[in-house]
């Protein structure tokens, strides 16, 4: 049996890339899933796994292989963050790209496209691109919202995202919650790596927030969502937390909003 570093490091992970709106999830998709923000039930999941695209290779065995983005370099460091997001967080979702043609996004689903997977995360390939054209510490940038979509994979394996969602009107809670998940992440690596520009996560989260405060896709205000990845930062960075105690403050934060 694969271990975790083997999986991640290794491809079988499913890094099968394509990115979308950092979670801002805002645009309107003429794939029209049936779920709110960046989160796809298994069901909705199927109609982007389903694309045929030119990056989706796939081999005869249950799992597809690990497109490459073109870039090797970036390939590399990008697995080895996942390796350390998911160490981090303790999930381990297969992670793909997909075509994002009809609205920069990421997503999470807690469909399993990995055997002994905890979900999948989709990534779109335009909201890479996006990413990578940014000035600022791009691959930062990138792992920031794959930090946030591995917090969604943290909450289905906990069931957090029931808990901290019940009866909201919008996904307000729980896309913050991930944000804070993402953040303590950031301050993990802050700690392991002093130089590491853990800033970068509380600014594009920040981008990516939005006014639309009685929509149901609601994610939180910009302010909300770089405050969110703040406090989980402090919670690894200052206070050193572990992950069980994390997920408490996590709890605490979503449920006081």
């Amino acid at each position: 049996m694969s271990n975790r570093r083997e999986i991640v490091q290794g491809g079988l992970l499913t890094l099968i890339f394509g990115f979308g709106p950092i979670c801002a999830c805002n645009a309107q998709s003429r794939r029209e899933p049936h779920a709110y923000g960046c989160v796809l039930s298994a069901k909705d999941a199927d109609q982007y796994m389903d694309d045929n695209t030119d990056t989706r290779l796939y081999i005869t065995g249950n799992e597809p292989m690990i497109p490459r983005s073109g870039d090797r370099s970036f390939d590399l460091a990008l697995a080895r963050t996942l390796a350390a997001v998911s160490e981090t967080l303790k999930v381990l979702p297969s992670f793909a790209y997909y075509d994002d043609y009809d609205g920069l996004n990421a997503y999470a689903t807690p469909k399993v496209r990995l055997v002994n997977a905890d979900g999948t995360v989709l990534f779109g390939q335009r909201l890479l691109s996006r990413l990578m054209s940014g000035k600022e510490s791009p691959e930062v940038a990138v792992a920031a919202v794959c930090a946030h979509e591995f917090g969604h994979i943290l909450q289905f394996k906990r069931g957090l995202d029931k808990v901290v969602g019940a009866g909201q009107r919008t996904v307000k809670r729980v896309e913050l919650q991930a944000d804070f998940f993402a953040g303590y992440f950031a301050g993990v690596r802050k700690l392991q790596r002093p130089n590491f520009p853990a800033a970068v996560f509380a600014m594009t989260q920040y981008h990516f927030g939005d006014n639309m405060v009685n929509d149901p896709g609601h994610h939180g205000t910009p302010e909300e969502r770089g405050a969110a990845i703040s406090k989980g930062f402090e919670i690894a960075y200052r206070e050193k937390r572990s992950l069980s105690e994390a997920i408490q403050a996590a709890n605490n934060f979503a449920l006081s909003l």
